[in-house]
């Protein structure tokens, strides 16, 4: 069992709602048609397959608003329909990844992935209080002294978590926001 929680993490409500709103939606403009009319059975296949990949996103949206993290003194737990717990004397790899949505590298999210001895947690950073978690988890890494690769260590440092050591090579894959 773990000592007391530091800090618990979740995704918000205003984080998935527009991923809610796009599954009930997906699922009433493919619903609809096959509950009102009898199509061919070309277009009801394709409504159906449809009226599946909606039902499966919502439920995964569903899944991850109902995930937590705890954060203590002795590792990071992630409840949820997958839970896992990682002693932070266990950890073995941090990789903070960003993802870019525009051209301009401007826009998009982070994700982060702690794995331990056997179980992996990843985290994108829409939970709330993702810059703590990463804080954390950096100042663990550098007590487990484990490397970090170059990508990872520029995004702690724009996210204010790392300092700029001389010899890190920009890497054009992992640039943060």
């Amino acid at each position: 069992m773990m000592a007391e929680t530091d800090f618990r993490l979740r995704y918000p409500l205003s984080t998935v709602a527009i991923d809610y709103f796009y599954a009930l939606l997906g699922l009433g403009f493919t619903v609809t048609p096959l509950a009102l009319v009898t199509p061919l059975a070309a277009v009801t296949g394709t409504l159906a397959f449809f009226a599946l990949l909606f039902f499966l996103f919502g439920l995964r949206t569903a899944i991850r608003h109902n995930t937590f993290v705890a954060v203590s003194d002795r590792g990071v737990t992630s409840g949820g329909l997958r839970g896992a717990n990682i002693n932070w004397r266990d950890l073995r790899e941090l990789k903070l990844s960003y993802f870019s949505t525009r051209r301009d590298r401007q826009g998009g999210w982070m994700q982060l992935r702690l794995r331990g001895e056997k179980l992996t947690i990843r985290l994108d950073s829409t939970v709330e209080g993702f810059d703590k978690l990463v804080a954390r988890a950096a100042k663990e890494a550098r007590q487990n002294e484990l490397d970090l690769a170059p990508g990872t260590v520029q995004n702690l440092i724009a996210l204010g978590v790392d300092e700029a050591p001389d010899e890190v090579s920009p890497d054009a894959n992992a640039r943060a926001p």
